[in-house]
């Protein structure tokens, strides 16, 4: 949820013309120990300045931290964001590899490698984690940025589908069920199996009948998701097809850069659920609406299915629906699930301005955010917010599950402000405890999930260019990238079967594109491998 909750990810526009800047510049510093950081906020998060982990830090390092703010709008909409009076870092920058770079050589934001004689805590995080270094490499060597990373295992595998299992019971009572489907009601349990033509068939009848009892057959939702969303997507729907596929399209499979969009297994899916979408068992809303639509959808109670993490996320009447397996392969038997590209180690979370006066008591109070009792903090909210239970047991630190009417979501949105933290598997071991809704998605991805990943598929990591390739890149990724969301979405929505001709158009028109993106990865890929001595 992370992203949704705070804006984190912000895609920056670097083409668009330098709009009236909406953050007033700030006066310049008056003593050397004076800083002013601009971050990247939502009206709904509380002001920075006013959170007790902030205040507990600015006592212990004795800095006079003033944060301000900008929206994800407003700042998007800088092209220098740099450039900005007044300010000597940046959080939540969402900086990319080229712009991190572009800027450092320049020296307009700070090679962080050069002052960690003043951060212990980061540089010792580079000693024992060399995936971590590799991964936050420029192309000079230089780490221009600080890294948000959060290692739970979660974000390799972004979706649970789930079924309403009520719904299914009525079709059973009232003598509706497919006739190409056999279901006990003492068979509508977490870890149900269906092959996908099942699966479908109880979809159709979820789409024709009057399921939720309003009389009103047409406002049922037989399966929802959000296309594209890093969590809570169809991947999984086309895996079954038997692709290692994700969001991007993407992947490794065998240590070697993977298109999935090239296979016709991939042709197949989009057919498919074409198909699927002309029977309304897909609503076009599911290719369009972003999380928060999905998510209030959702609490009328309307969905069949639906793919997220946690169903109480989702809906109120949570109870009400079971997990499914991974939908088996009508022709194979098998079941597969592709794994997200989604990085528990995130480059570009804070840079330091070149033009800061005092750059190693700004580092050095930055480097306390990577400390367990401050990172938990950061990224839950503090202990006198509430957010953790006020004693610690067994010298862990123990989420506080309890938020009153608001749900844990709204209390973390509210007083997190995310970012820069360092939470490992030692830190779960030693320092803090995970919520207890993170141990409950664990558990139903390692019992219903993480079995069935693709044979030999990994995420692809944080991955080092040359200039050459970040230009190359620059030029070929995002367009391609561009191309395949909207032939696969025309495809889907346009009510016209999906042809191979026009799938193999596709490809011979972006043919140079694939070739060059893949060619790039996989050559940082194998300097990757190598530099971990894999």
């Amino acid at each position: 949820m992370k992203k949704a909750i705070i804006g984190v990810s912000v895609a920056v526009v670097w083409g668009v013309c330098v709009t009236m800047f909406a953050l007033a510049a700030k006066p310049e510093q008056t003593t050397e120990n004076q800083f002013t950081i601009l971050t990247v906020k939502e009206d709904a998060v509380k002001d920075y300045n006013t959170m007790p982990v902030f205040q507990d830090l600015a006592k212990e390092t004795g800095l006079d931290v003033k944060w301000t703010f900008q929206t994800s709008t407003q700042y998007g909409n800088n092209t220098d964001p740099v450039g900005i009076k007044g300010i000597d870092a940046i959080y939540h920058s969402g900086f990319s590899n080229l712009k991190l770079y572009d800027y450092g050589k320049r020296g307009r934001i700070v090679a962080i490698d050069q002052y960690l004689k003043v951060m212990p805590n980061f540089q010792k995080i580079l000693d024992s984690r060399p995936d971590i270094k590799e991964a936050l490499k420029s192309p000079d060597g230089h780490i221009y940025s600080l890294p948000r990373i959060e290692e739970m295992g979660l974000k390799q595998f972004p979706n649970i589908l789930y079924l309403n299992k009520k719904w299914v019971e009525k079709l059973i009572d009232t003598n509706q069920m497919p006739s190409n489907v056999v279901l006990t009601k003492e068979q509508l349990k977490d870890g149900l199996d269906l092959k996908r033509s099942e699966f479908k068939a109880i979809l159709e009848k979820f789409n024709q009948l009057d399921m939720d009892g309003d009389n009103d057959p047409k406002n049922e939702i037989p399966l929802s998701f959000v296309s594209n969303n890093w969590q809570g997507n169809e991947a999984d729907l086309i895996a079954s097809f038997g692709l290692p596929e994700n969001r991007e399209h993407k992947t490794v499979v065998g240590d070697k850069i993977t298109f999935t969009f090239e296979d016709e297994k991939w042709f197949d899916a989009v057919k498919e659920i074409a198909d699927w979408h002309d029977k309304e068992l897909i609503r076009s809303s599911a290719f369009t609406q972003g999380e928060n639509d999905f998510l209030a959808r959702g609490q009328g109670g309307r969905y069949g299915s639906f793919y997220w993490w946690e169903k109480k996320t989702v809906c109120s009447n949570s109870d009400d629906y079971i997990i499914v397996k991974p939908l088996i392969n009508d022709e194979t038997g098998e079941r597969y699930v592709g794994v997200s590209n989604e990085q528990e180690i995130e480059k570009g979370e804070a840079v330091i301005l070149g033009s800061c006066e005092n750059k190693e008591s700004l580092l050095s109070y930055f480097d306390k955010f990577f400390e367990p009792i401050y990172s938990a903090q950061l990224n839950y909210g503090s202990i006198k917010s509430g957010a953790f239970k006020s004693e610690k047991v067994n010298g862990k630190l123990i989420p506080n599950d309890d938020h009153g009417e608001q749900s844990a979501d709204d209390f973390r949105m509210k007083n997190a402000p995310y970012g820069v933290v360092y939470l490992t598997k030692e830190t779960w071991e030693k320092s803090v405890e995970m919520e207890s809704r993170a141990k409950l998605r664990l558990e139903n991805l390692e019992a219903y999930v993480t079995p069935y990943k693709f044979e030999g598929a990994t995420s692809i990591p944080n991955l080092n260019y040359s200039n050459e390739e970040l230009v190359t890149l620059n030029t070929y990724e995002a367009s391609l990238s561009n191309n395949v969301a909207s032939w696969y979405a025309n495809a889907i929505t346009s009510g016209a079967v999906p042809t191979k001709a026009s799938w193999q158009g596709f490809l011979d028109a972006n043919k140079k594109s694939i070739e060059k993106v893949k060619e790039i990865n996989q050559g940082a890929y194998d300097r990757y491998l190598e530099a971990l001595n894999k």
